[in-house]
């Protein structure tokens, strides 16, 4: 176990103890990610330092917009809420605060610190943090209040949660807002670690749609599940103790992997002592350490119940310590070397500061600056170092802190690589799903990259597609089954160059001809489930269908049949819930778009008509999620258009100039010219539809171009001659 004595020397020979605090190397975790603007979490480290004394006090303190270290004295008693804004700290002086009846509410901010408080009865939460980002909340002892004890809901990310007791509650720590709520996808990345959760009902925590990492926490007498998950998270529930507590991995909506709610966690090195329930998950979850370091603060299961109840909750001496940038276990620091900063104290006159490539061997330095710029900092290495604050007459000793730079190449590849299902479309919006975008970990001390991409292995000059200054690139619309290879050549601030790896990724492949493809088959992205309706609530065809969760998906598969024209019937479930939305594509040509608006808990099939098809054609059905509409798809059929109307072509777009001349070009299906004549747009530059009777051709498929003065021709059109 890391523990450092947080000790308080004072500069006569008298030595002051800081009452034992036992800092557990500070803040590590997912509030200590680098990401959304935010390096870290800091808190209102940056600003001043204030001390507060009554409820208004630190009401007035925690809205202002500048940031504050808000040092809270005494214990308070009130009703509702304590708005805070970003870059703020409240931290309890000596033994802690205690807040009687109110909580404290954050929203749509970031860069919150909480920490050595006592809230009880609060109403209708202690803690209800919504919309906001990096939070770390530290030695608090949160009970019996309204709601939630910790509710981190409506897209909130990057959260911490450490050392803090819970207990006599029923819906004590809430990640995320329940399923349906897209402002959640790909968020809630949260870390619990070294909590007491005693006597408590639920929720410890529940976490959706995010990333959760649960170690070296302490359950005793959980009466319903200890820690929840469902659609779409991924949990890794690590060395803690349960101890009489009922289902400590409690899978939360559907035990069916294609489902939208089912959710993965793994269990690794903990102790059932008398439970019943899951104790084995899924086996499946993320890697923390593919974001942060954390080990060297990890704890045997065994060591926690012990550990917990002597240190969980508010502790002595807590306004004392300083918190780091790059934050204390970070990895992947592209910028390390140009400068290192650490929040502020009261009445500091300087800094030592302590540097080195092993924890045993620092160099120190002193400065009056809140900053240190060591020299021949290099890639991929681990650096250690803490800060010592010099105050009039103390010396308060910092933690030991460590950080990884990042590798002098690009790394850690989306999709990574040799990825054989790769997500091809991405729920953007909540009503928008776009290409993939390839992204990537910069370069230690990065500057800008070059992006080559292809469809073969060895990349040539003729794959560069150009320079980006971000560590992102759109490729725009790829095929579906092709393998494709990337390399990100890294370009640094001293203009020294770093050849990356070449990486791989493609996705499933589904291939329609004339008849029935079953939806659920085709590659599904975004937010596109497979789900069983065999009849519970209404009977699809194979009993299953591709349902959509909170936003868009997509749903595609790629034309194998011949070239022709065609008709499309889709068949969907409409329920009575909202009006989800649908649209139909070729390639990347919106052919129709509607609403499933009946609400007749029915289902309905859509038709399309006369849609022209080549080969190699990717066809796509997209939709979003509207109200409670879950949009559930069931079948697409195609057949040929045999009602095709006589000699007609139908123009579904209209890209011309207004009057502009354009030329027709008529070709047989291998390709003989065989007409070429002059019409013309109207005023609105459209060419709705084009007999060609007049062209005397024979019964038969024929090709049409149109081109222009500044208009190249186009890939080819099929038309119908009767």
């Amino acid at each position: 176990m890391n523990k450092v004595l947080l000790s308080i020397k004072t500069a006569v020979v008298l030595l002051i103890s800081a009452t034992s605090l036992y800092a557990e190397s500070g803040l590590i975790g997912w509030a200590t990610y680098n990401d959304l603007g935010q390096n870290g979490t800091t808190g209102g480290g940056n600003g001043s330092v204030v001390r507060v004394t009554s409820k208004a006090d630190l009401e007035y303190y925690a809205k202002t917009t500048e940031p504050y270290v808000i040092l809270v004295e005494g214990s308070f008693s009130g009703s509702g809420m304590v708005e805070v804004e970003s870059n703020k700290s409240i931290i309890g002086v000596g033994s802690g605060a205690t807040f009687n009846g109110f909580g404290i509410d954050v929203s749509g901010k970031k860069n919150i610190i909480i920490r050595n408080l006592t809230i009880k009865n609060g109403s209708p939460d202690a803690i209800a943090i919504r919309n906001t980002h990096h939070v770390w909340v530290d030695h608090c002892d949160l009970s019996a209040s309204g709601d939630g004890l910790l509710d981190f809901t409506r897209g909130s990310d990057y959260l911490t949660v450490s050392w803090t007791k819970f207990h006599d509650h029923d819906k004590v720590a809430l990640v995320n807002s329940g399923t349906q709520h897209f402002e959640d996808v790909n968020k809630n990345k949260v870390t619990y670690h070294h909590n007491w959760f005693d006597n408590t009902v639920q929720r410890n925590p529940r976490v959706g749609y995010g990333m959760g990492h649960i170690f070296n926490n302490y359950y005793s007498d959980v009466t319903s599940y200890c820690v929840g998950y469902h659609t779409g998270a991924s949990v890794l529930v690590e060395n803690n103790y349960f101890y009489k507590s009922g289902n400590p991995l409690n899978q939360m909506y559907s035990s069916v992997s294609t489902s939208a709610y089912f959710a993965n966690a793994k269990e690794a090195g903990n102790i059932f002592d008398n439970t019943s329930g899951n104790t084995t998950g899924t086996g499946v979850s993320f890697d923390p350490e593919f974001y942060y370091f954390y080990r060297f603060a990890l704890d045997s299961a065994k060591d926690i119940p012990a550990l917990t109840q002597s240190y969980s909750g508010p502790m002595p001496g807590i306004e004392y310590e300083v918190f780091p940038t790059p934050g204390n276990g970070s990895i992947d620091v592209h910028t390390a070397g140009d400068t290192l900063v650490w929040t502020d104290l009261e009445n500091v006159t300087s800094w030592e500061v302590y540097f080195g490539t092993s924890d045993t061997s620092l160099t120190k330095t002193s400065t009056v600056e809140r900053s240190f710029s060591p020299d021949n900092l290099g890639p991929d290495t681990i650096y250690y170092w803490k800060v010592d604050a010099i105050r009039p007459d103390t010396t308060i000793e910092g933690p030991l802190w460590k950080f990884k730079t990042a590798p002098a190449k690009a790394s850690k590849p989306y999709p990574a690589d040799g990825e054989l299902h790769a997500k091809l479309r991405q729920a953007k919006t909540e009503t928008t799903c776009t290409p993939l975008e390839l992204t990537w970990k910069p370069g230690f001390r990065a500057s800008k990259y070059k992006v080559y991409f292809g469809e073969t292995e060895q990349l040539t000059e003729s794959d560069y597609k150009g320079e980006v200054t971000s560590p992102i690139f759109a490729p725009g619309s790829l095929k579906y089954g092709v393998k494709y290879y990337w390399r990100i050549i890294t370009v640094s601030t001293d203009d020294s160059v770093s050849e990356g790896d070449t990486w791989s990724f493609q996705s499933e492949v589904t291939y329609s001809q004339e008849g029935d493809t079953e939806v659920e088959n085709m590659v599904l992205n975004g937010r596109a489930f497979v789900e069983t309706q065999d009849g519970t609530w209404f009977t699809a065809s194979n009993n299953m269908v591709a349902s959509g969760e909170a936003g868009p998906g997509t749903m595609s598969s790629v034309w194998a049949g011949p070239d022709s024209i065609y008709i499309f019937s889709i068949s969907y479930f409409d329920e009575s819930d909202g009006n989800g939305w649908y649209g139909f594509y070729v390639n990347e040509e919106k052919i129709d778009e509607w609403f499933a608006s009946d609400n007749n808990n029915a289902m309905i099939k859509h038709t399309i008509n006369h849609v022209q098809l080549h080969k190699d054609d990717e066809l796509r059905i997209a939709f979003y999620t509207n109200d409670g509409e879950l949009n559930r798809t069931d079948l697409m059929n195609v057949k040929v258009a045999e009602d095709y109307p006589q000699g007609m072509i139908s123009m579904r777009t209209s890209n011309y100039p207004p009057n502009q001349e354009l030329t027709i070009s008529i070709y047989s299906i291998s390709g003989i010219l065989l007409r070429s004549y002059v019409v013309k747009s109207d005023e609105n530059g459209i060419v709705s539809r084009l007999r060609l009777n007049e062209q005397y051709l024979p019964v038969g498929l024929y090709i049409y171009t149109i081109h222009g003065k500044n208009i190249p021709k186009r890939k080819g059109e099929i038309f119908m001659q009767k």
